[in-house]
């Protein structure tokens, strides 16, 4: 009993033990845990050292386990760095040592990059005072270098353009990585706020920094900086990196929009009674031959020359031998003179009368038409006749369209029976816009379309407009592109041609004798005839602008040169690019003008867009009746104006103007026009030929243009002025 009663007593001592145990246990849960003796368990130490060009920073980061008080003054620090061969290079010893937000630095002298420090330190906490011993090696790293490697910007910009510069930011010395912030400024400081940024060691990111809207055609210098690295940099005179953006008013746009694959060519009505007795009688000794020069000077790309069966068949009867056939022969002269001037050839029957009343039935005058295609290239061997037509502006006249169209089926087939039609092309149409109804150049084209097409190669309008109401040029060429390009399907759209354009002036001024569409009454003191005005000059180059602007592959102006196309002088004919014969076929501001763009395009070449081209550029009205009231304005507001055309081999010209001077006609008091043109090749010289420069209607070489390493060319024109920039030769 003895011994039971002694091992009860036990087992009741240590359940009581038990329960006092755990009963100790819970209430010393809610104490602060105690600070463990062991310096393992108290307190960690790391130590890292970067390495700057003159000195290396030790950086000690204490770490206090719960129940130890936070380090903040370190008794005692010893520093040993070592050389490469592991011996101890110096001690440095530093005592009470603030360690702020538990860190504490300590500045050495420079360690090279890879070698090794040891680190001894003395932490000493609570009450009473207790002493630990901390330890930590590590080797000395090169702090960490920002560099802003590359920027990605845009070498040129339209101004108005939303920009933004994308910084490629690399560390390069490879130990340690950095936070830092990129910031991008401009001529006036910062732009936007600091963007933050990560880089790991021997890493790279990117960033991207919108620069806003560039609204002055100027070069644009931005510099993007990095800065507040942390840790601090090695290096920080390498932070930033410039780049320029160039902001232009106009570019090429890239990669190029062909808006026609090969420029017919710009050129002139040729009078093809030149050599005729109607207009020999009247003219001076020699005339002729002053006028063959000038012309083959012009050189002139495309060429519309009239037949007439009146004047060369003597239908009518007024034109006996031997002067239709005089008139026939000078029909062929002028042929030859287009073809001398290096022009591609367009004839048209002018007369559709007869056709029309049976005088001169259709059958017989379009077999006789071919007959006169067939003397013209094979006889006389005058290849550059390329294009027919029959009916000048038929919708005016009393023609039908059935009747037209069998007209031009007669010549096919005709054309076909003498192996010339694949030689000699159709082009139908040359309309004019006729106000509304069925003469109307809508009803006629969509008629030719729809009925034409196997018969018709391509498509002509005819436009002229008056000086002081120059938005008609636009406005027609925009509604002829509507009507061409919208309202016909795309299987019927053809090339459109503008085979006659020209500006008409007023039929009275001051105590002059009416004559129509002939003087620019703006100079009531003078009251010139319109074709000899600066102003004429200036608005026909514009009207071949504009047609460039929309692809149009040829052009001609309504007309070369003096000459008398038949017995009718009323209305007179004043709308010559050289003057009258009695003044010895002066040279006319058009006539210069005109030169200029034949001599800096070349038949062949692509008309490419140049931008900026907007919605106003192009657009009419939204009526579709608005055509038929002989619109006389233009949605678009007075700016530079630009068309291109690119070569097989690199060539390239910008033509253009700025029509705020479109109702000059002597020397604009403003500044000149400052033109921008990016998107041409770099480093490039162009030749700048400037037309009407001192305001004398003449061509002159204002210089050499180059462009910079952006490819933009920077020029100023004068506002009465027209300019051609080409790596063409030009003399």
């Amino acid at each position: 009993m003895h011994a039971m009663l002694w091992r009860s007593r036990l087992l009741a001592l240590a359940a009581a033990a038990l329960t006092a145990a755990v009963a100790s246990g819970t209430a010393r849960a809610d104490d602060p845990p105690t600070c463990p003796s062991s310096t393992q368990d108290a307190y960690g130490m790391s130590a890292l050292a970067l390495t700057g060009p003159s000195a290396t920073d030790l950086t000690l980061t204490f770490d206090a386990k719960p129940g130890c008080g936070a380090v903040v003054l370190v008794k005692h620090i010893q520093v040993k760095t070592f050389t490469a061969d592991g011996a101890v290079a110096a001690v440095k010893n530093v005592k009470n040592e603030e360690a702020k937000d538990g860190v504490a630095a300590i500045a050495l002298d420079r360690v090279d990059r890879g070698l090794r420090i040891e680190t001894d330190a003395e932490v000493q906490t609570g009450e009473p005072t207790r002493t630990f011993v901390l330890r930590d090696a590590t080797t000395s790293k090169l702090r960490p270098d920002l560099v802003v490697t590359a920027i990605d910007a845009p070498k040129s910009v339209l101004v108005g353009t939303d920009v933004s510069l994308t910084a490629n930011i690399e560390e390069l010395n490879g130990d340690v990585g950095a936070t830092a912030t990129a910031t991008l400024k401009g001529a006036l400081g910062p732009i936007g706020d600091p963007m933050p940024l990560t880089v790991a060691a021997d890493g790279s990111t990117t960033v991207t920094l919108p620069a806003g809207t560039l609204a002055t055609a100027t070069p644009n210098e931005f510099t993007i900086e990095v800065s507040q690295s942390k840790p601090a940099e090695y290096d920080v005179t390498n932070d930033t990196r410039s780049a320029t953006v160039e902001v232009t008013k106009s570019e090429l746009k890239s990669p190029p929009l062909i808006l026609f694959p090969s420029l017919v060519g710009y050129g002139a009505q040729f009078n093809h009674h030149l050599y005729a007795p109607v207009t020999q009688k009247k003219m001076p000794p020699g005339g002729t031959q002053d006028v063959e020069q000038k012309v083959e000077q012009l050189e002139p790309q495309l060429v519309r020359i009239f037949y007439n069966d009146n004047w060369e068949e003597n239908i009518d009867g007024k034109h006996p031998s031997p002067e239709f056939e005089q008139n026939y022969q000078s029909f062929v002269r002028v042929v030859e003179l287009a073809q001398n001037a290096g022009a591609t050839i367009l004839i048209s029957y002018q007369n559709l009368a007869n056709l029309n009343s049976g005088k001169n039935p259709y059958a017989k005058a379009m077999a006789k038409f071919a007959d006169v295609f067939y003397d013209l290239v094979v006889t006389h061997g005058l290849t550059n006749v390329r294009w027919a037509e029959v009916g000048n502006e038929p919708n005016s006249g009393l023609t039908t369209l059935d009747q037209y169209k069998r007209y031009y089926q007669a010549l096919s087939d005709e054309l076909v029976a003498r192996a010339l039609r694949d030689h000699v092309k159709l082009m139908g149409g040359g309309l004019v816009e006729n106000g509304v109804g069925p003469r109307d150049h809508y009803e006629w084209l969509k008629w030719i379309g729809a009925n034409m097409g196997d018969l018709v190669d391509a498509y002509a309008e005819h436009v002229y407009w008056w000086y002081d109401r120059p938005g008609r040029l636009e406005y027609r060429m925009r509604d002829i592109e509507h009507l061409a390009k919208v309202e016909l399907p795309e299987a019927q759209q053809k090339p459109m041609y503008m085979m006659e354009f020209g500006i008409r002036g007023d039929n009275a001024c001051g105590s002059k004798p009416n004559a129509t569409n002939t003087y620019y009454g703006a100079d009531a003191a003078n009251c010139p005839e319109i074709w000899r005005t600066n102003l004429a000059g200036f608005q026909q180059f514009w009207f071949n602008v504009h047609s460039g602007q929309f692809g149009v592959p040829g052009t001609s102006k309504w007309d070369a040169y003096w000459a008398i196309y038949d017995n009718t002088l009323n209305p007179p004919q004043v709308y010559w690019m050289t003057g009258p014969a009695s003044e010895g076929y002066p040279l006319t501001p058009t006539y210069n003008v005109m030169s200029m763009l034949f001599h800096t395009t070349v038949p062949g070449w692509q008309i490419i867009r140049v931008l900026p081209w907007q919605s106003n550029d192009e657009s009419v009205p939204d009526d579709p009746g608005f055509h038929a009231s002989n619109g006389q304005v233009s949605s678009d507001t007075p700016e530079q104006e630009l068309a291109a055309y690119a070569g097989p081999t690199g060539e390239l010209t910008v033509v253009g103007l700025d029509t705020n001077g479109r109702f000059l006609n002597g020397v604009s008091p403003d500044p000149p026009s400052e033109y921008s043109i990016g998107n041409l090749p770099a480093n490039s010289a162009f030749s700048l030929v400037v037309w009407n420069a001192t305001g004398d209607g003449t061509n002159s070489i204002a210089g050499t243009v180059t462009t910079n390493a952006a490819g933009v060319a920077r020029f100023e024109v004068p506002l009465q002025a027209a300019f051609a920039l080409t790596n063409v030769p030009v003399e």
